[in-house]
């Protein structure tokens, strides 16, 4: 398996738990899930579960590849980064220190986030591969 072809899976799997399956509760509630309240934590932690479901082909595929221990690593390597991410505190803090912005919900804040989400991807379809 290739990197190409692990980023590409990953890439899939991605756009369907982040949009297909992150419902709207997790998604206007998981922000400062790692830090604050109950329901923030539920909502993050529900959407970091389904999120990391719809990678299950990517993973038997690793799995089936490289064993079982490779597919539970990987199956961290997905979920913990995407699950702090999606705290949005570290992906705030960018967009001030780096952007000169204010967080605001919109195009600018979804670009920043899923282009974490993409570079955290492909970081790990690369080591994957190797």
């Amino acid at each position: 398996m290739t990197w190409v072809e692990v980023f590409t899976v990953f890439v899939v799997s991605h756009a369907v738990g982040d949009f297909l399956l992150q419902t709207e509760f997790q998604a206007v509630n998981k922000r400062g899930g790692l830090g604050g309240g109950p329901v923030a934590r539920r909502a993050l932690l529900a959407h970091t579960l389904s999120y990391t479901v719809a990678f299950v082909p990517a993973l038997a595929w690793v799995g089936g590849e490289l064993g079982a221990g490779a597919a539970l690593s990987v199956a961290a390597g997905i979920a913990v980064p995407h699950c702090v991410q999606d705290d949005g505190r570290l992906v705030a803090a960018y967009a001030q220190a780096v952007k000169h912005t204010e967080p605001q919900p919109g195009m600018l804040m979804l670009a920043v986030d899923q282009s974490f989400h993409l570079v955290a991807l492909f970081a790990l379809a690369v080591a994957t591969a190797a």
